[in-house]
């Protein structure tokens, strides 16, 4: 996974309840614009309000037309060709994460990263953030088991330990996988 390093903001922990999914990736893939689309919906996002765009690639022309429209952004790729970017006025930073009130489940323990409330596949997002900014063990909460995460970071050297699971979700131990040596 790559990172945006062209000026961007970090990504802000925000409530999904304000985040708003534009995937352009068919349109661009159609021979379709959608620059018109993505502005009509950056304008039209409330106070504290996240546009979460995928593309093919990475936006590069898109942030200085939303930069002038008064907004920063966050950009990581998955793949070469699939790119996530995260906007949001600048004026109106989103405004933190709601831990689990939603589910009704208790808090996650001090420390864990808590990805419950997020819709597929922002978790998966999250967690690939993480391992990009650093390399040090953390833990996590989701609300379901999740098999495919074991393997998808086996791939990046990366182990996943079970901590607890309950009604409230799957308790999860993320480090580097240790090497034989």
């Amino acid at each position: 996974m790559t990172s945006d390093h062209g000026g961007p903001s970090p990504l802000p922990d925000f409530d999904p309840a304000v985040l708003t999914e534009l995937d352009v990736r068919d349109d661009l893939r159609s021979g379709r614009e959608p620059l018109s689309r993505i502005l009509a919906i950056a304008d039209a996002l409330p106070e504290g309000g996240v546009l979460h765009v995928r593309a093919p690639f990475h936006p590069t022309p898109l942030f200085q037309v939303m930069a002038q429209r008064g907004f920063a952004h966050h950009s990581e790729a998955f793949a070469t060709d699939d790119w996530s970017s995260w906007f949001w006025r600048s004026a109106s930073p989103p405004r933190a994460a709601a831990v689990a009130k939603s589910l009704g489940s208790a808090p996650a323990p001090d420390g864990v990263i808590d990805l419950r409330q997020l819709p597929p596949p922002e978790p998966l997002v999250a967690i690939l953030a993480q391992i990009t900014r650093s390399d040090a063990p953390f833990e996590v909460m989701l609300p379901f088991e999740a098999p495919i995460l074991e393997t998808l970071l086996a791939e990046q050297g990366w182990q996943v330990e079970q901590v607890a699971a309950n009604g409230e979700g799957v308790h999860l131990r993320i480090a580097i996988a240790p090497t034989g040596g």
